[in-house]
C-alpha cells in the first residue's frame, strides 16, 4: 500500500490560485520578469533608466572579471559552443580538468551539472543506495522546512520508495526525535537542508554535524549560496566547519554560479563508488548534456582564483560590505550576503519594492509560494560589486520608506 502522505506533498492548483493575483500585480509594476536593456556591473538599464540591482547572486563579482571572460571565450574558439549529446556518451578534456581541480580543491569527488536543480535530480534518488546513510534499504528523508525548492520538488519522487518528513526550520530537537524514531523503525536517515538559505539565515552546521555523529544519520546539504564565500578555498559552510575533510556520511551540492561567478552546479561526494553510481545511474547525467563550453572555460579561470588566494581577499571585502549594510539598518545577524526585510503583507511588499525602484534600487519582492502566506519580504543580495554609496543609499531609502519598522 502506498504511503498516504505521498498525496499531500503537492497541491499545484491551490498554489496557483492563491498566488496569481500578487504575481499579476508584481508583473504590472515591473518587479518580475524584467528584461534588461544594458548592464554595467551592478548597474542595470531598464528602458531608458539605470538602477542599482540587489538581485543577482554574484556575491564576489567573479563573473565580470576580465580573466574569467577571456578564458570563457578562448575555450569556445577551440571547442565550439556546445557538444550536443548526452554526457554519458561524450565529454571534453577541459571539463574533466575542472572536475578534478574541484575535487582536489575541496577534498571529495566532484561532478558538475548544468544547474544545481539537475544535480539534485541525479543525486537525491540514488542516496539510499549509497553508503552515506550507514546501510542500504528503506530511508527516511528528514527535510528542513525551508530547504530549497529544487530539493522540495523531489519529495514526491523520494516518497514513492521511502518516507519523507518535514521538520521545523533549524529545529535540532525535532531532528533528533525524528531520527531516533526512524531508527526504531529500522530505517536509515538522511537530513536534507541548506548551508545558507536562499531567503536568509544559515544552517547551524557545527551543531548538526555533532548531532549526526551522535545519532547516526547522513547529511545532504545544498551549499549553493555558501560556495566560494566561506572557507579559505571557497569550500562553503559545511567543509569550512569540517576542516576541509568530507566524511563518509555527508554529500553536498555546490554552485558554479553565485559566488563562483560562472554557471551550473554540482555535487561533492565522499568516495569514487558514490561518484560512479551517480555517473552511471543519475538521470540528468545519463540523458542531458554537460556544462556549456564557455562555462567550463570560465570555471577553470574561477578555479584559479580559488587556488591563488584571490577569493579569500574577495570574501573579506564581501564581509565588510555586509557589515556596512547591517550597521546602517541596525540589525546584527550571522554572516550571509542575503538580507531579508520582513514585511508580512504581500501588497505592502509590492508597493515598497515599487517605491524603491522609483528611487533607483531594484530588490526582489518575495511572497507566496516563495515564502509562506502573510510572510512577504524584500530580498537584498549584497556583493563586492556594490559601492559603499550604493549600500548607503539603499539603507537610507529603506528607512525613509518605513520598511525597517517591523
Amino acid at each position: 500500500m502506498s504511503d498516504p502522505s505521498h498525496n499531500k506533498l503537492r497541491n499545484t492548483s491551490a498554489m496557483q490560485l492563491l498566488a496569481q493575483d500578487n504575481y499579476a500585480e508584481a508583473l504590472r509594476r515591473g518587479l518580475m520578469q524584467v528584461t534588461l536593456a544594458g548592464r554595467d556591473g551592478r548597474k542595470v538599464r531598464i528602458g531608458e533608466g539605470w538602477l542599482t540591482e540587489f538581485i543577482n547572486c554574484s556575491y564576489l563579482a567573479i563573473d565580470t572579471r576580465k580573466e574569467v571572460i577571456a578564458r570563457s571565450q578562448a575555450i569556445m574558439s577551440e571547442w565550439g559552443v556546445h557538444l550536443c549529446c548526452a554526457r554519458s556518451r561524450f565529454s571534453i578534456g577541459p571539463l574533466e580538468e575542472l572536475e578534478e581541480g574541484l575535487s582536489t580543491l575541496w577534498g571529495g569527488r566532484a561532478i558538475t551539472f548544468p544547474s544545481v536543480t539537475t544535480t539534485h535530480m541525479s543525486t537525491m534518488p540514488l542516496l539510499p543506495s549509497m553508503e552515506l546513510s550507514g546501510k542500504k534499504g528503506r530511508v527516511t528523508f528528514l527535510y528542513d522546512k525551508l530547504a530549497h525548492a529544487s530539493m522540495q520538488y523531489l519529495r514526491p519522487v523520494l516518497a514513492a520508495e521511502h518516507k519523507v518528513e518535514i521538520l521545523p526550520h533549524n529545529d535540532l530537537d525535532a531532528l533528533e526525535k525524528a531520527a531516533l524514531a526512524a531508527h526504531a523503525r529500522g530505517e536509515a536517515v538522511i537530513y536534507v537542508a541548506d548551508g545558507v538559505y536562499s531567503m536568509g539565515g544559515v544552517c547551524p552546521i557545527a551543531e548538526v554535524l555533532s548531532l549526526a555523529r551522535r545519532v547516526e544519520f547522513a547529511l545532504y546539504i545544498d551549499d549553493a549560496h555558501g560556495t566560494s564565500i566561506y572557507g579559505d578555498h571557497g569550500e562553503g559552510t559545511v567543509l569550512a566547519a569540517l576542516g576541509h575533510k568530507l566524511p563518509e556520511n555527508v554529500a553536498l551540492t555546490f554552485s558554479l554560479s553565485k559566488g563562483f561567478g560562472c554557471n551550473g552546479g554540482g555535487v561533492l561526494l565522499p568516495d569514487r563508488e558514490a561518484e560512479r553510481r551517480v555517473r552511471t545511474f543519475g538521470t540528468t547525467y545519463a540523458f542531458s548534456a554537460p556544462l556549456d563550453f564557455s562555462v567550463v572555460g570560465a570555471g577553470l579561470a574561477s578555479l584559479q582564483l580559488h587556488q591563488d588566494g584571490t577569493v579569500k581577499q574577495l570574501q573579506q571585502e564581501l564581509r565588510r560590505k555586509v557589515a556596512l549594510y547591517d550597521g546602517l539598518v541596525g540589525r546584527e545577524l550571522p554572516f550571509s550576503p542575503i538580507r531579508m526585510v520582513e514585511l508580512g503583507d504581500e501588497q505592502r511588499a509590492i508597493e515598497l519594492g515599487d517605491a524603491l525602484k522609483a528611487r533607483g534600487h531594484f530588490v526582489s519582492v518575495t511572497f507566496f509560494p516563495i515564502v509562506a502566506r502573510g510572510n512577504a519580504m524584500l530580498r537584498v543580495c549584497l556583493g563586492v560589486g556594490h559601492s559603499d554609496e550604493d549600500i548607503t543609499a539603499l539603507a537610507s531609502s529603506l528607512r525613509e520608506l518605513g520598511a525597517l519598522s517591523r
